[in-house]
């Protein structure tokens, strides 16, 4: 939403350093707690194939909270130097000299490499477990395959987004060498770190559709949740017939109507 505000109006980011900050170090955060949840979601289902008692006992809803948390804490703090060294000049808020040179490099490093790399590794591992399992776990397998499904086709639409993420990041680096770039040259590079950040940032609702087209309980789980929520909060027309013959409708709440039976 910021980006496209910004298209016709004033940027906010670009009046407030204060604002320019905050607005950068919470989506870093955020997407990176995006990509390393699919990392743990990788490692908990390559736990589930496992027929070692100990590593098995690591897939379990209370460690996966605790990782959860981990996860949040440990990216909530290495993210910490964007507020101190990000900076607002000539209404450009960014990082300039030395800085942004490291900041090339650390999302290279943990945005474009280490994430992609531990998906796939695991996913990975985890088909070879699963072609590995005895005949009699074929009720398991048929149980946990829509969530694997699920997995590893949001790991492979978050590799395919990222690469020209992190080609871009890998130009920038190799371009902020370059003086006197022309106007044309300055307008095509703007463009293509608007777009593929636009695909980043995307990624956050491309999981909903993904698992929509590739599981089905999660598609009967979906539509179970929609007519709950329809049932419980949509007004019911009934239809009352009194003695004298004179129909009524009447509309109450599904909600009311469950309590009084």
């Amino acid at each position: 939403i910021p980006i496209f505000y910004g298209f016709n109006h004033i940027d906010p980011q670009t009046q407030s350093l204060v604002y320019c900050k905050i607005r950068f170090y919470g989506t870093l955060v955020s997407s990176q707690l995006f990509r390393y949840t699919v990392v743990l979601a990788c490692f908990d289902r390559f736990f589930a194939t496992r027929t070692n008692i100990r590593i098995r006992s690591l897939h379990s809803v209370q460690k996966a909270k605790k990782f959860v948390l981990i996860i949040c804490i440990v990216w909530i703090i290495a993210s910490i130097h964007i507020p101190i060294f990000m900076e607002l000049n000539n209404g450009v808020c960014g990082m300039f000299g030395l800085y942004k040179l490291f900041f090339s490099i650390y999302q290279i490093i943990f945005v474009a490499i280490l994430p992609p790399i531990l998906m796939s590794i695991f996913s990975a591992l985890t088909i070879h477990s699963l072609h590995r399992q005895h005949a009699t776990q074929v009720r398991f397998r048929q149980r946990d395959r829509y969530l694997l499904r699920m997995v590893i086709s949001e790991v492979l639409v978050n590799i395919l987004t990222t690469i020209p993420y992190s080609s871009n990041l890998i130009y920038s680096i190799i371009a902020s060498y370059v003086v006197n770039k022309s106007t044309q040259r300055l307008e095509i590079e703007s463009f293509i770190n608007f777009f593929t950040q636009f695909i980043v940032y995307l990624m956050s609702v491309v999981p909903f559709y993904l698992f929509i087209a590739t599981s089905k309980p999660f598609r009967y789980e979906f539509i179970n949740i929609i007519v709950t929520c329809w049932s419980k909060f949509m007004p019911r027309q009934i239809r009352i017939t009194p003695s004298n013959g004179q129909v009524i409708t009447a509309a109450l709440n599904a909600r009311t109507i469950n309590d009084r039976q």
